[in-house]
């Protein structure tokens, strides 16, 4: 199992926002996160490709309202992982952070941990902007 932590961020908007943003974002296209392509929404989650190299589908699996959100990614490589992402209120400020928890085959472990590894905080950096901004 390979584990990848993003760095923290701190967004201007309550725990309750950020929560709703996060179990609601496939309903909306990823076209603004770089390296993501070929979005399509899908009932409880979506699917899309990830610098033009990984197929991903997202499923919503777990929530906890305005604390923790839990996506399962299944990939079309021997790959498939548990995505968290954990909410925190700091006054009238949230902190979000994620984890992936990847089941990946140790021949594929470089490959995949430079992707996710730059992917979460990418993806963290743009929800921290779409919350902000919407």
């Amino acid at each position: 199992m390979l584990q990848i932590n993003s760095s923290e961020q701190v967004i201007e908007a309550s725990a309750e926002k950020v929560y709703q943003v996060l179990t609601q974002f496939f309903q909306n296209p990823l076209d603004n996160i770089p390296g993501v392509t070929g979005f399509e929404r899908l009932e409880n989650g979506c699917r899309f490709n990830v610098q033009d190299q990984i197929k991903c589908q997202l499923t919503l699996a777990e929530q906890v309202p305005c604390s923790r959100v839990v996506y399962m990614a299944e990939t079309d490589k021997p790959v498939s992982a548990k995505v968290t992402f954990d909410i925190a209120p700091c006054g009238e400020e949230s902190r979000l952070w994620g984890q992936a928890d990847i089941d990946v085959p140790f021949f594929l472990k470089p490959m995949v941990k430079g992707l996710v590894d730059k992917f979460m905080d990418t993806a963290l950096q743009y929800l921290k902007t779409y919350i902000e901004k919407n």
